[in-house]
């Protein structure tokens, strides 16, 4: 016997009404890609946060299983990057003090510090993929005592070697290389003198723009390599080149030259 038009016929199991999970279906369906994705990263945010703070209570030493999962997750929002902006200073300010710190205490041109350093790297570099350089560089470090630091760090990735660009990815190599270039590009935005950071003509009678200090030769002989590469490296290198020849005392030293 039909139910009586007064009473509310009976509802399948399947109901969005009484299924939660069918009722989150069906708000899926009805709301825009965005809403739906800033849901559901929301909850991967917790996972995220929980690695990154393992990573920082281990000093920087990064599981390969929890690089994979952050880059995985951050992968799926490569068209729909701003709704990961509001995170980037939680996940890269504290990725790249933990970089900074590394080259002070291991030195450089140690292998012990690349070992550390790379799985940070392709952490912030999956980032800038996903949100743009502009976004990512805005939470690196930036005192002008770290330009000699990059330098010396872009000195000793540049002498790793790597058959093919698939193998630089896997291990780590490339996103290194493109995330020094990028460090040394926003502390070369800093309006300071150069030659009064590089500790090579401390010692010497150095007149401030009279000549193309050592460390810019470092940076120019490094990024003209990069600029016959045909991966990101060419892109990075050349928006640092850019930068630094731009300078106004580097034009006052190049035009001595």
């Amino acid at each position: 016997m039909p139910a009586p038009l007064d009473q509310p016929a009976a509802t399948g199991a399947g109901d969005a009404s009484t299924d939660p999970t069918a009722a989150a279906v069906c708000d899926d369906v009805h709301d825009s890609k965005e809403v739906v994705l800033r849901r559901y990263f929301l909850q991967e945010w917790e996972l995220v946060s929980a690695i990154l703070r393992r990573i920082v209570a281990a000093g920087g030493v990064a599981e390969p299983a929890d690089v994979h999962r952050i880059r995985s997750i951050m992968d799926k929002y490569q068209e729909e990057g701003q709704l990961l902006e509001p995170y980037l200073e939680d996940i890269i300010s504290p990725l790249m003090s933990l970089v900074r710190s590394k080259i002070m205490e291991l030195g450089a041109a140690t292998d012990e510090l690349l070992e550390i350093i790379k799985p940070l790297c392709i952490i912030i570099y999956t980032l800038v993929t996903v949100c743009g350089y502009k976004s990512v560089i805005k939470f690196f470090p930036h005192q002008v005592s770290d330009l000699e630091l990059a330098v010396a760090l872009l000195e000793k990735c540049h002498t790793m070697s790597s058959a093919t660009a698939l193998r630089q990815e896997s291990t780590g190599e490339m996103e290194t290389k493109c995330v020094v270039l990028l460090w040394l590009y926003i502390l070369i935005l800093i309006p300071f003198d150069i030659s009064s950071v590089d500790t090579s003509i401390a010692a010497t009678d150095h007149v401030p723009g009279s000549e193309v200090v050592p460390l810019v030769t470092r940076i120019l002989d490094i990024c003209k390599d990069y600029l016959s590469n045909s991966g990101p490296m060419r892109r990075m290198s050349g928006l640092l080149l850019a930068r630094l020849l731009t300078r106004p005392d580097m034009l006052k030293a190049f035009s001595r030259l």
